[in-house]
């Protein structure tokens, strides 16, 4: 049962939703997709690239397969957190506009 103020499609293509709200599971099954072929794209050309035709690891922890991605994923979640303790120095009170 729709209300006058329902602003959900129904799934009617003549109605005022963006092509995304249309067609969202295109775009995920599109993202996906391209998630599994750079996947796909970067195991079958990693060997081209190892540390042989690149620098040599400096430490021993460099050589473990996909070191680089959790050493970004650990930083990310470092900055994440750090963000959020910026957060607590730097922030103002709400009513900081109204005095």
């Amino acid at each position: 049962m729709k209300t006058k103020d329902d602003k959900s499609t129904g799934g009617d293509p003549n109605s005022d939703a963006s092509w995304l709200e249309r067609n969202v599971n295109v775009v995920i099954a599109g993202l996906v997709i391209a998630c599994i072929g750079s996947l796909i794209a970067q195991l079958w050309w990693s060997p081209l690239f190892d540390a042989e035709h690149g620098h040599p690891p400096e430490f021993a922890i460099e050589e473990l397969f996909g070191f680089e991605a959790m050493f970004g994923f650990a930083a990310f979640v470092g900055v994440v957190f750090l963000g959020t303790g910026l957060r607590l120095i730097i922030k103002r009170d709400e009513d900081y506009y109204d005095s």
